[in-house]
C-alpha cells in the first residue's frame, strides 16, 4: 500500500518506504529549478525526527544541482520560526522538513514562499506534477555549483523571540512577570525545547519542561487527550497554572488543566479543546481593537464567534484547510484566524499555526484579567457537539452532498457552503444549531458529519443522528 500523501498541505509518508532521499532530491531540485533563479536565497530547516538530517542533505544537493548558490540553514527549529526566518532574512522561499503530528516513522516536507506561507494549491499542484513528469531532473553526478550554506540558527531564534514579545506587548509582559506563573510544558523531544526555555525566561515564567531530549519521543507525537494524560496527573500533584503539550514541529499545541478545576469538571475532561484555545487567543489579541474579521474554517465552533463579538469583531467562514484560512486572512487584512477543530491559531504576519505564541497569549489574557485559565474559560458560552465519519466513495460523496442540500432546503433549514462541490455543507436548524457535512480530503473514502448546538449534549447527539439518517437515506 502506498502511504505517500502529496497535496498543498505538504508531502508526507513513512521514511524508507514512500519518503526517500531520492524523492526529497527530486522535490528540492524541481522547486529550485522551476520556481527560482540562481541568485535567489533559500531557507532550509526541520524538526527532530531521526530521518530529517538525511533528507535535508538530499534537498541541499537538489538545490545545488538546480543552480542555487546560497542557502540559509536554520537547523532544528519549530516551523513558525522557519517561516518568520524567511521573512526577516529576506530570503526567497524555502523548505521545512517535517511530518508534523504524525508518528516518528513518518517524515515529509512543506515548501514555503517568500512570505513564509506554504505554496498555494496551484503552485503545489505544479510542483507535484513536475516531480513526477519532468525529464530535466539531474542526477547527483552532474553537480557544478558550489553551494554556500550559511548557519542562521541563532539569528532565526532571536528574531522569532523578538516577534513574540512585541506581539504580547511590554505592558502585558510586566503583568505576566508579576503573576509568577508556573507552567508544565511537554515538547516531547520535538523542535520547541530551546524556544520554550528562552520564552519562559523572557516572560518571567517558572516552568517545568519535561521530555526535553530532542529526538526522543516518550509519547504519541500528536498532542491530544490520550497522549497528554500524564500531564493531567502531574497537575494534580503540583501548583501549576496549566500544562501545554506540543507536536514535533510545534504548530499544534494542546492545553491541559487540573482535573480538579471547575472547567475540567464542567467539560468532563482536563484537556481544553481547540475551539476554546482559538477563542482565548482571539480574546487576548483582539483587546483594544474593533472591526476585525477573523477567518475560521466552517466547522469551528460558534463559541469563537460569540467570544469575539465583545471586541466588535466578526467571523468569516472558509472551507477546512489552513491555506484557506490564510488566504482569507490576507484578503481581509486579519490579525488572527484559525481552525478551532484542530487547535490551529494563526497570527499574522505568520501564516501557519503557532502553538508557542498561543501559550503566550493565554498568559497575556490571564495576566490582564487577573484570573485563572479555568475561570476565564468557564465564562465562555457553552456549546455541545458530536461527530462521526462514514464510508463513502468520492463519486458518491458529491451526489449525496447535493441531495442532502436539497433535502434540508425543503425542510426550511438555512444552508451555507464553502469551497467547491467537495467542500463543506452546513445545514442550520437555527443560528446556533447545525449539522455539517464534508467529504474528507485526507482520508479517501471517508465522509465526515459534525453537529453543534448551544442547548445540551442530547440535542447535539440528536442532530448528528439526523445527519447520519439523511446520509444513509441517499447512500443507496
Amino acid at each position: 500500500m502506498n502511504d505517500l500523501i502529496e497535496s498543498f498541505s505538504g508531502v508526507r509518508g513513512i521514511y524508507g518506504q514512500s519518503i526517500t532521499e531520492n524523492l526529497a532530491y527530486k522535490y528540492a531540485f524541481c522547486f529550485a529549478k522551476f520556481f527560482y533563479k540562481a541568485n535567489d536565497i533559500l531557507v532550509i530547516a526541520g524538526d527532530s525526527r531521526p530521518s530529517t538530517n538525511s533528507l535535508k542533505q538530499a534537498m541541499l544537493k537538489g538545490f545545488s544541482d538546480a543552480g542555487i548558490k546560497k542557502v540559509f540553514d536554520l537547523g532544528l527549529v519549530p516551523v513558525q520560526v522557519a517561516e518568520y526566518g524567511i521573512i526577516k532574512l529576506k530570503s526567497n522561499g524555502g523548505v521545512y522538513i517535517t511530518a508534523s503530528h504524525n508518528e516518528p516513522e513518518f517524515n515529509g516536507w512543506k515548501f514555503l514562499k517568500n512570505d513564509g506561507a506554504i505554496l498555494y494549491p496551484d503552485g503545489a499542484d505544479k510542483l507535484i506534477n513536475l516531480v513526477h513528469s519532468s525529464e530535466e531532473i539531474r542526477t547527483s553526478e552532474n553537480q557544478e555549483i558550489i553551494l554556500e550554506i550559511i548557519n542562521k540558527h541563532q539569528e532565526a531564534i532571536d528574531n522569532y523571540i523578538s516577534y513574540v514579545l512585541e506581539k504580547i506587548g511590554q505592558e502585558s509582559i510586566e503583568k505576566i512577570k508579576q503573576r509568577n506563573f508556573y507552567l508544565l510544558a511537554d515538547p516531547n523531544g520535538g523542535s520547541s525545547v530551546e524556544i520554550l526555555e528562552i520564552l519562559f525566561n523572557k516572560l518571567g515564567v517558572k516552568a517545568e519542561i519535561i521530555n526535553k531530549e530532542t529526538g526522543k519521543f516518550n509519547r504519541l507525537i500528536e498532542p491530544k487527550e490520550e497522549s497528554l494524560r500524564p500531564l493531567a496527573l502531574e497537575l494534580l500533584k503540583g501548583n501549576f497554572d496549566f500544562a501545554c503539550g506540543f507536536d514535533c514541529d510545534a504548530d499544534r499545541m494542546e492545553i491541559v488543566l487540573s482535573p480538579n478545576s471547575d472547567f475540567s469538571q464542567k467539560m468532563g475532561t482536563p484537556n481544553v479543546s481547540g475551539n476554546y484555545v482559538l477563542a482565548l487567543a482571539c480574546d487576548a489579541i483582539l483587546q483594544g481593537t474593533s472591526g476585525q474579521i477573523v477567518p475560521t474554517n466552517d466547522v469551528t465552533s460558534y463559541l469563537v464567534r460569540d467570544v469575539i463579538k465583545k471586541h466588535n469583531a466578526s467571523v468569516f467562514e472558509v472551507e477546512v484547510g489552513e491555506i484557506n484560512v490564510v488566504e482569507a486572512m490576507e484578503k481581509n487584512n486579519s490579525t488572527i484566524g484559525g481552525e478551532g477543530s484542530n487547535g490551529g491559531v494563526i497570527i499574522m504576519p505568520l501564516k501557519c499555526r503557532d502553538g508557542l505564541m498561543t501559550v503566550c497569549l493565554a498568559l497575556k489574557l490571564m495576566a490582564s484579567q487577573q484570573k485563572t485559565l479555568s475561570e476565564i474559560l468557564i465564562e465562555y458560552p457553552a456549546y455541545f457537539s458530536d461527530r462521526t465519519k462514514l464510508a463513502c466513495s468520492p463519486e458518491q460523496a458529491m451526489i449525496i452532498r447535493e441531495k442532502i442540500e436539497n433535502y434540508f432546503k425543503e425542510k426550511g433549514w438555512v444552508i451555507k457552503k464553502t469551497g467547491d462541490e467537495t467542500g463543506g455543507l452546513k445545514a442550520h436548524l437555527d443560528e446556533n444549531s447545525y449539522i455539517w457535512f464534508r467529504q474528507s480530503k485526507t482520508e479517501p473514502g471517508v465522509f465526515r458529519i459534525y453537529s453543534e448546538c448551544d442547548t445540551n449534549q442530547e440535542k447535539a447527539k440528536n442532530l448528528l443522528n439526523e445527519g447520519i439518517k439523511t446520509f444513509n437515506k441517499f447512500l443507496n
